[in-house]
C-alpha cells in the first residue's frame, strides 16, 4: 500500500471521533481512486501472536474491522505453536473466533514506539486483535484458557531422561590409615544394576581389615582381622511413581530418603534384614513443582519484566520472554491472598492485573500420607553365640501423614521375638515474619520398659538458634528382668543435649555452644553383642560430660590480606577427668590468597597465625597459665583439566613441641585421591617423634552394552545412576568414509569437550569417554560443551551433541552424549606470487575455504596443522610453504607467504583424492582447454 493511499486510511479510521456521518455520505466524500480503500480491500499481513510471527496470511481490511481469509490457516499456525490439539472442540471454537469481523484497535498500537499503560496488550474472551497500520502487522490476542502456559518447574512427576539405557554403576572409595599402634584399611562399595526404567538391582558392600597393637608384660602383640559384609542386596520395581516394592537383603537408608517416603526415624530400631517391603515413595516427585502454589499466568507481547506485589510487599521479580509465561511462584510465602501481576516494557509500566493465589504450606513431605510394611528376618553383625538370635523374624511397619499447614505426624512399629518397640514423631515448622521456625518431638516405647525421647527445634533469620535433645534407655540398663539377657536389644543407655546460637553483634559474629552427655555404665559380659573383635574398648563409664563455649570472630581486609580474628572462653570437664578445663583463648591468623594470573592453573593460598590460650585445669601439657600456639600453611593449587593441591603445614608451642604435615589431592575424571603424611615432634605426646598416614581414593565406572567408563567419585548417597560423554573424531569419521587424510601432519588425543553435572567437571579427550555418577532419583543440571582448557594451539568445535540438559535418572540408568568434535587450526595470512604480485580471488586447494580476496590476503581454519598451504591461482596449482608462524592465542599469524607453480601431479595424494579438490582441477583444466581451442581458431588473437 503506497504512503498516501496508507496515510488517507488513517484518517478515515478517525472519522467517527470528529462526528457521526452517514455511510452514503462518507462514501460521497472519498477522493477518486480511494474508493476501494473505504469500501475494504484484502492485504497480506504478517499476523504474530504473542510477539511470535506466525507468518503472512489474507486479510480483509476496511476503516473500522478486519476479518482474516483464511482462519483455518491461521489456526493450524497457532496450533503448532501452542500445541492445541486438532480436531477437538477447542480447535473449532478457535476457527469460529478467527472467522469473525475483529475491530482494528490501533489506537493500541501505540504508534511512534511510545511506551504507556495499555499499550501493546488486550484481555479478550475470544479472539481479538490490534492492527499496526505503520508496521503492517496484526498482533493477535487469545483468551487465556485457550494457551496453555508453560510451568517454569515441570510436571509434577519426573520421568527418566530421553535416550537414557541399562547400566551397572558402581561407587567405591578406600580409606587407609597408619600409626605406630593401628592401622586400617576399609573399602566400601554401592552399585545399582539397571533392569528396566522403572526397576533396578542395588547392592552395598564393605570390606574391613584393622589391627592393633598392645603393650603386655613388657611385650608387643598385635591383634585385629578382616571382615566382609553384603551390607544389602535387593531388587526394586516402581509401581507407577507413588508406590514401589522390593525384596532382598535391605537397611534403613532407604526409608529415610525420598526413595521411601522420607520416614526419618531417630530413636526406632529398624535392623538390616532378609524379606520383602512395600510402600509409598516420593522418589519421582518434582519438588520444584511440590512448591509451586496456583498457577500465575501473564501473558507477554515483548520480553519483559514482571513485579508481583501481595499488597506493597514485593514477592519476586522475572524477566520473561514474549509468549505463555508462568511466574515461579517457589519462594512465595502460604496461604491465600491476591496478587499484583505489574507488567514492564523497558522502564515503562504497561499495565497491572490482579490474580487469586494460593499456596499449602508443608513443603513436599508435609503431603498426602506415606506409608511402609516390611518382614523378614534379620542380620545382625553383633557376636551371638546362637544363630537363631542373629536371624530373628521381625515385623516393621510406619505412616506419616499431615495434620495441618506445617504439621505432620509420624508412627512406626517394630515387632520382634518376645519383644516390641514403636516411635511416634510429631513435627512442625512455620515461616513467620521475622524467620522459620522447625520443631520435632519423638517418643519411643518398648518391651521391659525400654524407651527413649528426643527434641529438636531450630530457627533462622540472621538470628541461628538450635536445640538437640536425645535420651535413651534400653530395657537392662538399670537390672531388672532383662538385666542378664544378652540378647535383649541393645538401644544404649544415655543422654545428650546440644545447643547453639549465633547471631550478628556489629561488625562481629557472636556465637556460644553448650553440650553435655550422661552415660548409664553397665558392665560389660564377656559375650556382649556390642564388643567388636577388631577394637576392644574400655567398659562405659557413669558421669557426665559438660562443654560451654562462648566466642567472638571477625573478619576484614588489611591490605592484600584478609584478618580473621576470635576471642572466646570454654568449660569442659569430662567424665574420665577429675579436674574441669576452663580458660580462654585469642586468635588471630592472616591468609592471602594469589590467584592463577592469565594463561596459567596455578593459584597459592597462604595462611599463618597465633593463639594464645591462658585457663586452669587438665590441658593437653598438664601446664597452667598462659600458653602460645603459632600455625602456618601454604598451599599450591592447580586447576584447569583436573584439580591438583599440594599443602604444607606445621604447628608449633612455645614450648618447642609441634608437628608438620604434608598432604596432596588430585580430583580428576579417574576419581579422587588424597594423601596426609604427619609427624610430632619435642613435646608432644610422649616425647617421641610419632608418625602418621592418612589417605583414601573414591572414584565410580559404568558398565555399558559397548563399553565400560571410568568416573570420579560420587557426592551423593543415593544407589548411583551416571550421564557419560562419548566423543568422536570428525577426522576419523572422515577417514572411515572413505576420504583420504594425511595423519602425519595431524594432532591425536588432546582435549575436545567437557562435561559438567551438579558442579563436577570432567574433561574428555578425542577418541575417549567419560562419566560422572549422579544419585539415583536426583535431578541434576547438565552441560556439554567444547573443551576450553588443556587445548594447546587449537580450537575446538562440537558438530553435534553440545548443550544443556537437566538429568533425572533411576538407578542403574545412564544417559550417554555421543558427540562429534573437530580441531580447527586458525591461519591468517597474504599470499604473494614469484613476482611479488598478490594472489587475488585464488581458489584454497588444501581445505573448504572462501578464495582469497583481491590483495591476495585469507584466513582459514585446518582440521590439522599445516606446513604447506596449496592454491589454485588461474588454473595452476601453486604452493605457499609456511616458513614462521607467530601465535596469538589459537591464531597463527604466516604473514607475507610467496608461493610457487607446482606441477599437478606434485600435489600431496591426501589432497588429489579428495573429490573437492578433483573438482576444481578439472574446472581449471577445461577453462584452460576452452581458451587453447578459442585460440587455435583465431590465431591473429
Amino acid at each position: 500500500m503506497s504512503k498516501i493511499r496508507r496515510t488517507y486510511l488513517v484518517c478515515l479510521c478517525s472519522l467517527p471521533v470528529w462526528g457521526h456521518w452517514e455511510e452514503a455520505s462518507a462514501t460521497t466524500q472519498v477522493p477518486p481512486g480511494f474508493e476501494d480503500i473505504a469500501l475494504g480491500q484484502v492485504e497480506h499481513l504478517e499476523v504474530r501472536l504473542l510477539g511470535q510471527s506466525l507468518g503472512l496470511f489474507p486479510v480483509f481490511v476496511d476503516p473500522q474491522v478486519v476479518r482474516l481469509e483464511t482462519p483455518e490457516s491461521v489456526a493450524r499456525a497457532i496450533e503448532a505453536l501452542v500445541d492445541v490439539a486438532p480436531g477437538d472442540r477447542q480447535a473449532m471454537r478457535l476457527v469460529e473466533a478467527l472467522a469473525r469481523p475483529m475491530p482494528r484497535n490501533g489506537h493500541l498500537a501505540c504508534a511512534g514506539g511510545a511506551q504507556s499503560s495499555g499499550c501493546r496488550y488486550l484481555e479478550t474472551g475470544s479472539a481479538d486483535v490490534i492492527f499496526d497500520e505503520g508496521q503492517g502487522v496484526l498482533d493477535l490476542f487469545l483468551a487465556k484458557d485457550w494457551l496453555p502456559a508453560r510451568d517454569p518447574a515441570g510436571p509434577t512427576y519426573h520421568v527418566n531422561v530421553a535416550g537414557s539405557e541399562n547400566a551397572l554403576v558402581h561407587s567405591q572409595i578406600v580409606n587407609a590409615s597408619a600409626r605406630d599402634r593401628d592401622r586400617n584399611l576399609t573399602v566400601l562399595g554401592q552399585g545399582a544394576l539397571g533392569v528396566s526404567p522403572a526397576s533396578y538391582a542395588g547392592f552395598t558392600w564393605s570390606l574391613v581389615h584393622a589391627s592393633q597393637r598392645e603393650d603386655v608384660h613388657d611385650a608387643s602383640a598385635r591383634s585385629g582381622g578382616t571382615r566382609a559384609n553384603i551390607d544389602s542386596l535387593y531388587y526394586r520395581h516402581d509401581l507407577g511413581a507413588t508406590h514401589y516394592v522390593q525384596a532382598g537383603r535391605m537397611d534403613q537408608r532407604n526409608l529415610s530418603s525420598a526413595q521411601g517416603g522420607s520416614f526419618g526415624f531417630s530413636l526406632l530400631p529398624v535392623e538390616r534384614f532378609d524379606g520383602a517391603r512395600i510402600g509409598t515413595s516420593q522418589a519421582y516427585r518434582n519438588e520444584a513443582s511440590a512448591a509451586q502454589g496456583s498457577p500465575l499466568t501473564v501473558l507477554l507481547t515483548r520480553d519483559a519484566r514482571v513485579d508481583a506485589y501481595r499488597g506493597s510487599e514485593l514477592l519476586g521479580s522475572a524477566y520473561l520472554s514474549a509468549g505463555v509465561q508462568q511466574f515461579d511462584t517457589r519462594y512465595f510465602p502460604e496461604g491465600s491472598y491476591l496478587v499484583t501481576l505489574r507488567v514492564f516494557e523497558g522502564d515503562a509500566l504497561i499495565r497491572s492485573e490482579i490474580e487469586p493465589f494460593t499456596k499449602v504450606g508443608g513443603g513436599t513431605h508435609g503431603r498426602g500420607t506415606q506409608w511402609f510394611a516390611q518382614a523378614g528376618r534379620t542380620v545382625s553383625r553383633r557376636r551371638f553365640d546362637d544363630v537363631r538370635q542373629r536371624e530373628r523374624f521381625t515385623v516393621q511397619t510406619g505412616v506419616r501423614t499431615a495434620l495441618g499447614p506445617g504439621v505432620t505426624l509420624t508412627s512406626g512399629w517394630v515387632w520382634l521375638p518376645a519383644q516390641w518397640f514403636n516411635e511416634t514423631q510429631i513435627g512442625w515448622q512455620h515461616t513467620f515474619a521475622f524467620g522459620r521456625l522447625t520443631t520435632t518431638a519423638a517418643l519411643l516405647t518398648g518391651t521391659g520398659g525400654a524407651r527413649g525421647n528426643t527434641q529438636v527445634i531450630s530457627f533462622s533469620n540472621g538470628l541461628g538458634v538450635s536445640l538437640y535433645r536425645y535420651q535413651m534407655r534400653q530395657a537392662n540398663c538399670r537390672g531388672g528382668a532383662f538385666a542378664s539377657d544378652v540378647n535383649a536389644f541393645q538401644l544404649g543407655c544415655y543422654d545428650s543435649l546440644n545447643a547453639s546460637v549465633a547471631l550478628p553483634l556489629g561488625k562481629w559474629q557472636a556465637s556460644a555452644g553448650y553440650s553435655e552427655s550422661r552415660t548409664h555404665g553397665r558392665r560389660a559380659s564377656s559375650v556382649d553383642p556390642l564388643q567388636d573383635e577388631f577394637w576392644p574398648g574400655s567398659e562405659p563409664r557413669d558421669g557426665v560430660s559438660r562443654t560451654l563455649q562462648l566466642a567472638l570472630s571477625r573478619s576484614f581486609r588489611w591490605q592484600r590480606y584478609a584478618v580473621n580474628a576470635r576471642v572466646g572462653g570454654f568449660h569442659r570437664h569430662h567424665v574420665d577427668t577429675g579436674r574441669p578445663d576452663r580458660g580462654m583463648f585469642v586468635n588471630v591468623s592472616l591468609t592471602r590468597h594469589r590467584p592463577a594470573l592469565p594463561g596459567t592453573s596455578l593459584s597459592t593460598f597462604s595462611s599463618a597465625g597465633v593463639e594464645v590460650r591462658g585457663g586452669l585445669g587438665n590441658d593437653r601439657e598438664g601446664e597452667r597459665g598462659v600458653r602460645a600456639d603459632y600455625h602456618a600453611s601454604h598451599t599450591w593449587t592447580w586447576d584447569d583439566t583436573s584439580r591438583r593441591e599440594i599443602a604444607l603445614a606445621v604447628t608449633g608451642t612455645e614450648s618447642g613441641g609441634g608437628t608438620a604435615n604434608v598432604r596432596g589431592a588430585v580430583d580428576g575424571r579417574y576419581g579422587d585421591a588424597q594423601a596426609i603424611y604427619s609427624r610430632s615432634f619435642g613435646h608432644l605426646g610422649d616425647g617421641r617423634a610419632n608418625g602418621a598416614f592418612a589417605g583414601s581414593y573414591a572414584s565410580s565406572f559404568a558398565v555399558m552394552r559397548d563399553r565400560v567408563v571410568i568416573g570420579p567419585a560420587m557426592l551423593a548417597g543415593e544407589p548411583p545412576a551416571g550421564v557419560a560423554l562419548v566423543v568422536g573424531d570428525a577426522q576419523a569419521d572422515r577417514v572411515a568414509d572413505g576420504e583420504a587424510y594425511d595423519e602425519s601432519a595431524g594432532a591425536s588425543g588432546g582435549a575436545a569437550a567437557t562435561l559438567q553435572v551438579g558442579g563436577r567437571s570432567v574433561t574428555v579427550n578425542f577418541g575417549a569417554a567419560a562419566m560422572v555418577p549422579i544419585g539415583g532419583y536426583r535431578v541434576q543440571q547438565g552441560e556439554v560443551a567444547e573443551a576450553w582448557q588443556g587445548l594447546g594451539d587449537y580450537s575446538i568445535g562440537l558438530l553435534r551433541g553440545a548443550g544443556v540438559q537437566e538429568y533425572f535418572l533411576t538407578p542403574g540408568r545412564m544417559k550417554v552424549h555421543r558427540v562429534t568434535a573437530k580441531r580447527s587450526y586458525t591461519y591468517v595470512g597474504r599470499a604473494v606470487g614469484v613476482d611479488g604480485l598478490s594472489l587475488d580471488n585464488a581458489r584454497v586447494l588444501s581445505v573448504a575455504a572462501a578464495p582469497l580476496d583481491a590483495r591476495g590476503e585469507f584466513m582459514i581454519e585446518s582440521p590439522q596443522p599445516l606446513s604447506a598451504l596449496y592454491l589454485l591461482d588461474r588454473g595452476q596449482p601453486v604452493r605457499c610453504e609456511i616458513r614462521s608462524v607467530e601465535r596469538r592465542d589459537v591464531i597463527r599469524l604466516t604473514g607475507t607467504m610467496q608461493c610457487e607453480i607446482v606441477a599437478q601431479h606434485t600435489l600431496p595424494a591426501s589432497l588429489r583424492s579428495q573429490t573437492r579438490v578433483q573438482r576444481l582441477l578439472s574446472e581449471a583444466q577445461t577453462s584452460s582447454d576452452r581458451r587453447a581451442g578459442l585460440a587455435m581458431e583465431d590465431p591473429m588473437k
